[in-house]
């Protein structure tokens, strides 16, 4: 997977006599409250289930001139401001002053947002405001208000605010993300790297763009300008209505940025209102796409299913008995070709639910119900090196060209021989934990096994930026 960022902007400073020296004076100023001024108008939100049809692909309402599209949305458009705690990187929570007090270092971001109801709620990415001990919102007459999170969703990326104090605020449009067709052109309004509200216009480049087997399936692409600072904020179609959340983009590339489309969000929006949260059920699997390369490892008649990575103990699948390499081929009946159906089939459960799945282990079908618990997010432990772990050397090219050193479980990738079979598969970071379905016991057994292999094709089980998944390997 293509490797991509989050389109957040921070800065950091000291928290003393001159609080966010660090921040350029633009972004600072956000910290000071402005004068108070008029409303900016009548509330315009138009309920979803309010919005005309969109027939054949078209909007639901006719295209605008660009100036008139601008200033019609604009207003609606918010700066979000964060402070939050940082550490420094050997785990101390703060440095010294001089004077041999503790001084508080924080780091001020900047994001984007957009107001989704007149009494002062407001839409952002969950990643904007994280961890933050203060929020403070900018709307774009310049008055400034506090606000809190009413309700987040790290899943989806989304996070509802509301403004203290603000009341007959102009709102956005939420139009739908399901008749938008690669073309179709889109507006993009935020604050990038806190230069104040910018706007950039651009195409849909693509619909339905997975960004990791068990997240959404379907983030929008458009070449449409989004840099630091622009997380969400919205993504307008032509007819000046909000059909995305900008959420990420890529790292290195550009007019290559992704965004959450609105459906996905108005789905969650009572719940995350009424209760601060979504639930889910949680069934404790991680899981990847079959590619063709697997399917012939994993001896399937071809790409289909669900590969599970990883079982969580305790869990729903692990009390289920699924194991790594079992493929989940349908859930309720309804098949599974990819992996990002499955998420999305978990993605809309709740707990409590019985599911029926259908899954392979060793070309075998199998059934079973599972009863779906309550999810809670984690963060898998990453691989980490143990102290004199490793491997030895060879002065020759090492087997399949790969150099690995003990971790705390499995073996840590240490360095890859650019022209090898491993090349383009395995990367530096990666902690191999499986070789053809046997636990890697560090990094010596990786390098003696991997000379054992010779020229047979490898199936991997690797951990790599905290999420497990298979790799096949193909020898050369």
């Amino acid at each position: 997977m293509e490797r991509l960022r989050a389109a957040a902007w921070a800065c950091v400073g000291l928290l003393g006599a001159a609080p966010l020296a660090a921040c350029d004076d633009r972004a600072a100023a956000l910290s000071r409250p402005a004068a108070p001024r008029e409303a900016a108008g009548a509330p315009c939100s138009i309920p979803r289930e309010e919005l005309p049809p969109a027939a054949g692909g078209a909007w639901p309402l006719p295209a605008l001139p660009l100036p008139t599209l601008i200033e019609q949305v604009r207003p609606v458009v918010v700066t979000v401001a964060t402070l939050r705690a940082t550490s420094l990187p050997d785990g101390r929570a703060t440095p010294t002053s001089p004077f041999g007090r503790s001084a508080p270092r924080v780091e001020r971001a900047i994001g984007s947002g957009f107001v989704i109801a007149a009494e002062g709620l407001v839409l952002t990415s969950e990643h904007v405001v994280g961890d933050a001990f203060a929020i403070e919102v900018q709307l774009s007459d310049e008055r400034a208000f506090e606000a809190t999170v009413v309700g987040r969703d790290p899943a989806l990326d989304v996070a509802l605010l509301k403004l203290r104090g603000a009341g007959s605020l102009r709102a956005a449009s939420l139009g739908s993300s399901a008749p938008i067709r690669p073309g179709d052109d889109v507006l993009v309004i935020g604050n990038p790297f806190g230069l104040g509200p910018t706007m950039t216009r651009g195409i849909i480049s693509a619909t339905s763009r997975p960004m990791g087997a068990g997240s959404l399936d379907g983030y929008l692409q458009t070449d449409a300008a989004i840099n630091p600072g622009n997380s969400g904020g919205p993504l307008f179609n032509a007819a000046g209505q909000v059909i995305g959340i900008a959420t990420a983009i890529h790292e290195g590339g550009r007019g290559i940025s992704f965004a959450l489309p609105i459906d996905e969000v108005l789905e969650i929006l009572p719940e995350l209102r009424e209760t601060g949260r979504v639930d889910r059920g949680r069934l404790g699997i991680s899981f990847q796409e079959v590619t063709s390369q697997l399917a012939r490892a994993l001896r399937l008649p071809g790409r289909m299913g669900a590969l599970i990575t990883e079982v969580e103990p305790e869990s729903p699948g692990s009390r289920l008995g699924f194991k790594p390499g079992d493929v989940i081929t349908s859930v309720e009946g309804r098949r599974v070709d990819h992996a990002r159906e499955l998420a999305r089939e978990l993605r809309r459960s709740k707990p409590g639910d019985e599911v029926k799945i259908t899954y392979k282990r060793g070309g075998a079908d199998r059934r079973a119900t599972v009863k779906l618990e309550r999810s809670a997010l984690r963060d898998p432990p990453p691989g980490r090196r143990a102290p004199d772990g490793r491997a030895p050397r060879d002065a020759e090219e090492p087997p399949f060209g790969v150099l690995a050193s003990d971790a705390l479980e499995g073996a840590l990738v240490e360095s890859i021989s650019p022209q090898s079979p491993a090349a383009g598969h395995l990367e530096v970071g990666d902690v191999v934990l499986d070789l053809n379905g046997a636990p890697v016991r560090g990094g010596a057994d990786l390098t003696a096994r991997l000379l054992a292999a010779g020229r047979q094709d490898l199936l991997l089980r690797v951990r790599r930026n905290g999420a497990t998944r298979y790799l096949a390997v193909p020898a050369r």
